[in-house]
């Protein structure tokens, strides 16, 4: 009868490991392991877009998709890349070199109403470099499986109908950011030009325990992928890395005065 006890707590403890490694990954600002950013195999997503390639990593590391503390890309590759920020950075960079960003008008027939002359309408920059390195997993352009010395290979999901090419985790597709938010542009200037975007110095609504501003999203003065979302599930509170969860619209409100 104790052996049967022993065993059944043994068997719960085991349950409960599984569900809170699950749940450390899901619930946000708890960290990268177990979210949909970490590539590994035991507790990861990796099998979900390159399941079985030879780039599968043998260690199952998390970071190294990414990241590596040696051999990544060199000042020349970024330079070449046009990115000015790769943090140690061992994945392959987009390859797309024009972008199709994001207007609220149609450019052929420009017919902006009276109320909203002053919102931002446009052309937009290019997506920053930080963007650009979200961007090199998500517009499809390279295999997210392309890091380090691998090229993702014939399996991988950068080839047509993959999770990535077709799914709604695919973001910028082709170059393709018209029907996205838009990125690449000056706070700044928008907040000065339309009186319904809110200050920089304005803090988050909903929870935000780390007391964040929209000044503290900005990548040299530009809203950029980061700006919403962190990748990392460490100074979030929202599902899908975002800084806050959208509950009442507060993360759009965040910005927004509406």
């Amino acid at each position: 009868m104790k052996k049967q006890i022993i065993m059944l707590l043994f068997l719960a403890l085991g349950i409960l490991t599984a569900v809170s490694v699950v749940m450390a990954g899901t619930t946000p600002g708890s960290g990268i392991k177990a979210t949909s950013h970490d590539l590994s195999s035991a507790t990861g997503h990796g099998g979900t877009y390159d399941a079985g390639i030879l780039a599968d990593d043998p260690l199952d590391r998390i970071c190294i998709y990414c990241h590596a503390p040696h051999h990544t890309i060199t000042t020349a590759e970024a330079a070449a890349a046009d990115i000015s920020y790769y943090p140690l950075w061992n994945h392959a960079i987009t390859t797309v070199v024009s972008w199709t960003t994001y207007q609220n008008t149609d450019p052929a027939n420009p017919v902006i109403p009276d109320d909203i002359q002053h919102q931002l309408n446009a052309e937009l920059g290019d997506p920053a470099s930080v963007s650009k390195l979200c961007l090199s997993c998500h517009d499809g352009s390279v295999a997210i499986s392309s890091y380090g010395n691998f090229d993702g290979g014939a399996a991988s999901s950068k080839h047509t109908g993959s999770v990535m090419a077709s799914g709604r985790i695919g973001i910028g597709l082709a170059g393709n950011l018209q029907n996205h938010h838009p990125i690449g542009f000056n706070y700044d200037d928008v907040a000065a030009a339309d009186d319904e975007i809110k200050s920089p110095a304005t803090a988050l609504l909903g929870s935000n325990p780390y007391g964040l501003t929209i000044e503290d999203l900005l990548w040299n003065r530009s809203i950029e992928c980061s700006s919403c979302h962190d990748v990392h599930n460490t100074k979030n509170t929202g599902l899908k890395f975002l800084r806050v969860e959208d509950t009442n619209s507060n993360l759009c409100f965040s910005c927004h005065r509406k």
